[in-house]
């Protein structure tokens, strides 16, 4: 609730750059506002950038906020393309922005589409909105009790060492290898770059590194940490899955996708598995595994896994040759 009044005031008397009367062209109530962009300097603040459209005489702005909440204000009176945020007024997490702009200044205001989306990540002092692995690939993370997490699976294909994480092993390489090796679901690359890669245990418990400089794959204990803040297992699970489902269009899970709310920040995917054989993948859409680093004694490692029809964070042991998604923690 303290965001959102500051939103309110926020978007009463901030702004740059605008117009300060209405233009004289015909705006056209089809055209959505174009390249909407959102970018946070930690200091300044976020920056939020449009193509106005002609002839408008106003926006309304809907702010998806960190904590779940949904801010729309509306500010008729001229043409606006930007607005810049000051970093004193934004809490910790990630903002999802759109617009729509407005064609007269009565109802129905003869509104256009709303643009596509646009977000923007501000981290904690502990907790950077962003991470780099080996690879260049990019990491959005959040920032849930004491702990700093990535917002997406690990994808790194190269150790931090700049050895390669052997992949595209068959299954009977793949069942019968003692090191560590990787694999995109299915063997289709575009998964990728949405679920992240999927690892066996060697992999994880391997001294050259999986996880960037600074971070690593949590421990069994750094999981319960996570899991007892949010409410303890039997209810985590729902605020660590995105929301949607896969028969609304709305998310990659499939229905009901039970309790998800997201209200984390964690953005859990279903990401699948592979099999200890190697022949066969658990389907996308169903349920998201993740090591942990804990092996004890001569038992099999714990992971944590989250499924698309209950709200449970399962806290099981499984062999080292299944492949399952990495989530990395900021040391």
């Amino acid at each position: 609730m303290k965001t959102t009044l500051l939103f309110s005031s926020l978007f009463v008397v901030v702004g740059t750059g605008l117009a300060t009367a209405v233009q004289a062209q015909v705006c056209d109530p089809s055209t959505a506002p174009q390249n909407l962009t959102s970018t946070y300097t930690a200091g300044v603040g976020a920056q939020l950038q449009w193509d106005a459209v002609p002839g408008s005489i106003g926006v309304q702005i809907r702010i998806d906020l960190p904590s779940g909440s949904v801010l729309n204000r509306r500010i008729v009176g001229f043409e606006r393309d930007q607005y810049n945020v000051p970093d004193g007024l934004l809490s910790p997490g990630t903002y999802t922005v759109r617009v729509q702009a407005a064609c007269s200044s009565t109802p129905p205001y003869s509104v256009t589409p709303i643009s596509a989306p646009s977000s923007f990540t501000k981290g904690t002092a502990g907790c950077p909105a962003t991470v780099t692995d080996i690879d260049g690939n990019v990491y959005n993370t959040v920032s849930i009790g004491s702990q700093c997490w990535m917002k997406e699976n690990l994808a790194t294909e190269t150790y931090n060492n700049g050895d390669p994480i052997p992949g595209n092993l068959d299954a009977a390489t793949w069942t019968s290898t003692t090191s560590g090796a990787q694999a995109v679901h299915s063997g289709v690359a575009a998964n990728k770059a949405i679920y992240g890669l999927l690892y066996n245990w060697y992999a994880v418990n391997d001294a050259r590194g999986l996880c960037p400089t600074g971070w690593h794959v949590p421990t069994d204990g750094e999981w319960t940490t996570l899991t007892t803040g949010l409410g303890g297992t039997a209810v985590a699970g729902g605020s660590l899955k995105q929301t949607g489902t896969t028969a609304a269009g709305t998310g990659l899970w499939f229905a009901p996708n039970t309790g998800a709310t997201n209200s984390s920040g964690f953005t859990g995917l279903p990401a699948g598995t592979r099999n200890f054989t190697g022949a066969s993948y658990a389907p996308l859409s169903l349920n998201c595994d993740w090591w942990t680093s804990t092996k004890i004694g001569g038992s099999s490692p714990y992971y944590r896994q989250v499924y698309y029809n209950n709200t449970t964070v399962g806290r099981f042991l499984l062999l080292e040759t299944y492949g399952l998604s990495v989530r990395c923690l900021k040391d």
